[in-house]
C-alpha cells in the first residue's frame, strides 16, 4: 500500500497511455512499470515512451528539477567545505557499541556458528578433564609432569584451531558487508574485532572453570587469573587469526589452506619439548607451555623423581633447570600473549581479497 501511494505519479503517467493495462492489486509498481514500458510493449502499442515523454507535461517538471539541481550544486559566495575532524562518525567506544549490537543480531540469525563453537569447547573441555582427572595432585615423577604439559597444551591448541577455522566461513560471508561499512566510515577493524571479545570470554569462562575443577589445579586466586588469562588470549588470537586469514585471501577455503601452514609453526614454537638443554636458544620460545604449566608448579617443593636423572629434586628446580621455564620469563609470555591478540586485528586490510 505504500509503495503504491509513493508510486502513484508514474502509475497515473503510464496508465493514462491508451494500450497500457492497469496495475493490478497487490501488483509491484517498479516490476509493472518495466514490464509496460519495455521494447516489446512499444512494439505492440506503436510508440516511443522516449518521445511520448518529451510531449508530456513531466518534461517541464523534470528540466525544472533539472535546474534546481544544477542550481544547488554551485555552492553560494563565502560558503566552507565541510570538514570533519576524526575519520569515522563515532568515538572508539560508540563503534565498540555499535559493533556488538551488529554482532549480536548477526548471531542471532546465524546461530549454528556459536552452537558450534560452544558445544565444542564444552566437550573438550569435559574430554580433557575425564582423560585428565585429578592429574593436577600427581607430582612423583616427571612422567606426571609431562602428562600435565601435554593437557594443558593440547586442551588449548586444539581448541585454538576450532576457533579458527570456525570463524573463518563466519567472516567471509560478511566481508563484504564489513568492507562496505568501513570504507563508509562506520567503523574501524579495531572495534568490528572486539566485538568477538564477549563470546570468547563466555568460552573462556566454562571452559577454565571445568578443566581447572576436573584436573585438580591448587585453587589460588592468582594461579587461577593466570590459567585462566592464558586461556582467554589464546583463544581470542586464533580468533583473530582466522579472521585476519579470510580478510588477505580471496574465499574461506584459501583462508582454511592457508592458515594449516601456520598451525605447524604454532605447535613447534608453542609446543612442549622433553629436555631444553638440547634445543637451540632460538628454538626455545614456547610461550604456551611455559606460561601454562610454570603458573601452576613455579612455587612447588616436592621432592620428584626425573628418569635420567641421578638423586630427586624439587619440581620448581626440575622445571628451571629440566624443561628451561623461568619464572623472570612470565612477564614477557604474557606480554606476547597480549600483543598477538592485540596486533592481529590491525592486518585486517580495508580491500585485499576482492
Amino acid at each position: 500500500m505504500i509503495c503504491l501511494l509513493h508510486s502513484q505519479q508514474i502509475i497515473e503517467y503510464f496508465e493514462a497511455v491508451d494500450g497500457v493495462p492497469k496495475i493490478t492489486e497487490k501488483y509491484n509498481p517498479a516490476t509493472w512499470m518495466l514490464e509496460v514500458s519495455s521494447a516489446a510493449a512499444e512494439m505492440r502499442l506503436g510508440i516511443d515512451f522516449a518521445e511520448h515523454f518529451s510531449a508530456s507535461s513531466m518534461q517541464q517538471d523534470y528540466r525544472r528539477n533539472k535546474a534546481l539541481v544544477k542550481e544547488l550544486s554551485v555552492p553560494p559566495p563565502r560558503a566552507t567545505y565541510l570538514h570533519f575532524d576524526t575519520q569515522y562518525a563515532q568515538s572508539s567506544w560508540g563503534q565498540f557499541k555499535s559493533c556488538i549490537w551488529k554482532m549480536w543480531w548477526s548471531y542471532w540469525q546465524n546461530p549454528d556458528y556459536n552452537l558450534v563453537r560452544f558445544c565444542f569447547i564444552l566437550l573438550c573441555a569435559i574430554m580433557v578433564g575425564t582423560v585428565f582427572w585429578k592429574i593436577g595432585n600427581k607430582r612423583s615423577n616427571g612422567g606426571d609432569m609431562n602428562a600435565v604439559i601435554g593437557a594443558m597444551y593440547s586442551a588449548i591448541f586444539f581448541v585454538g584451531i576450532n576457533n579458527s577455522q570456525t570463524v573463518q566461513p563466519v567472516v567471509a560471508t560478511e566481508r563484504t558487508v564489513f568492507y562496505r561499512e568501513r570504507a563508509a566510515g562506520m567503523y574501524s577493524s579495531l572495534p568490528y574485532a572486539m566485538a568477538q571479545i564477549p563470546y570468547v570470554l563466555l568460552q573462556t569462562v566454562y571452559y577454565s572453570v571445568i578443566v581447572y575443577s576436573m584436573v585438580s589445579f591448587e585453587w589460588t586466586v592468582e594461579k587461577f587469573l593466570w590459567s585462566f588469562s592464558l586461556n582467554f588470549f589464546s583463544f581470542l588470537y586464533f580468533t583473530y587469526f582466522g579472521m585476519m586469514t579470510v580478510s588477505i585471501t580471496p574465499n574461506d577455503q584459501i583462508a582454511a589452506i592457508f592458515a594449516a601452514g601456520f598451525y605447524l609453526l604454532f605447535n613447534i614454537f608453542s609446543g612442549k619439548f622433553p629436555d631444553a638443554g638440547g634445543i637451540t636458544g632460538s628454538a626455545q620460545w614456547r610461550g604456551l607451555c611455559t606460561g601454562a604449566f610454570f603458573s601452576q608448579y613455579h612455587d612447588a617443593d616436592k621432592q620428584i623423581f626425573m628418569l635420567g636423572r641421578s638423586g630427586n629434586t624439587t619440581m620448581a628446580e626440575l622445571i628451571n633447570d629440566y624443561y628451561g621455564f623461568e619464572l623472570d620469563f612470565m612477564g614477557p609470555v604474557a606480554a606476547v600473549f597480549v600483543g598477538f591478540a592485540c596486533s592481529s586485528p590491525c592486518f585486517m586490510p580495508s580491500s585485499s581479497g576482492l
